[in-house]
């Protein structure tokens, strides 16, 4: 929880996650990995918000996590890109609003299981966001495509999705099939056809509360 001091903030945002596991994702229901550790890129766009007296409206950002196991067995490691068109005062907002010290659900369980942040990196970052067929790039670093899923016989596209009233990184989301990689300092990753989720996200110093 955010202490008495946490300025009051609040982000409403189009986001799109994509990660290692199968399609789903068993950590939404409290279960191991499919593979055994857990990594991720995930990327924010603010819809309308603020970081205290600072407006975030039409900032984009990312994070690429890695874990060596299931996150909440820790030692990860976690890095910021902040899209370049952000103000100074911006990037140290969402900085904060990404260290876990001001609440926000994910944005405070996520960071107490890192072992190492690294330095934040001020990038461009192009994203389109589709409940479906969404995608973003950070230059220099990664990409994530996201499209349906499809029926292995038929070739049909599924459309599903799931619903977390408890959720901490979203309430309801999509299922998608998302091809990605994410490249930063020692860490090269590259899945395809993995777990994905699209959602309209609104965090605040209470938690993720739609």
């Amino acid at each position: 929880m955010p202490d008495n001091s946490s300025p009051q903030w609040r982000i409403e945002t189009e986001y799109v996650q994509s990660c290692s596991c199968a399609y789903g994702c068993p950590c939404n229901f409290n279960a191991l990995p499919t593979y055994g550790n857990c990594e991720a890129l995930l990327a924010y766009r603010v819809r309308e918000g603020n970081f205290g007296d600072t407006k975030l409206d039409g900032i984009t950002f990312a994070w690429g996590l890695w874990w060596p196991k299931a996150i909440h067995m820790g030692d990860g490691i976690g890095k910021l890109y902040v899209d370049k068109k952000a103000s100074p005062e911006q990037v140290k907002a969402i900085e904060e609003i990404t260290s876990g010290k001001h609440g926000g659900g994910v944005f405070t369980v996520f960071p107490s299981t890192l072992k190492s942040t690294l330095p934040t990196e001020i990038t461009k970052i192009d994203f389109h966001y589709e409940p479906y067929d969404a995608w973003f790039i950070v230059e220099g670093a990664g990409e994530v495509r996201s499209q349906h899923i499809a029926n292995p016989v038929t070739g049909d596209k599924m459309e599903g999705e799931v619903v977390l009233p408890g959720g901490i990184g979203f309430k309801r989301g999509t299922v998608t099939s998302v091809d990605w990689h994410w490249m930063a300092e020692d860490i090269s990753l590259k899945h395809e056809k993995k777990n994905g989720h699209m959602s309209i996200a609104t965090f605040t110093n209470e938690g993720c509360i739609a």
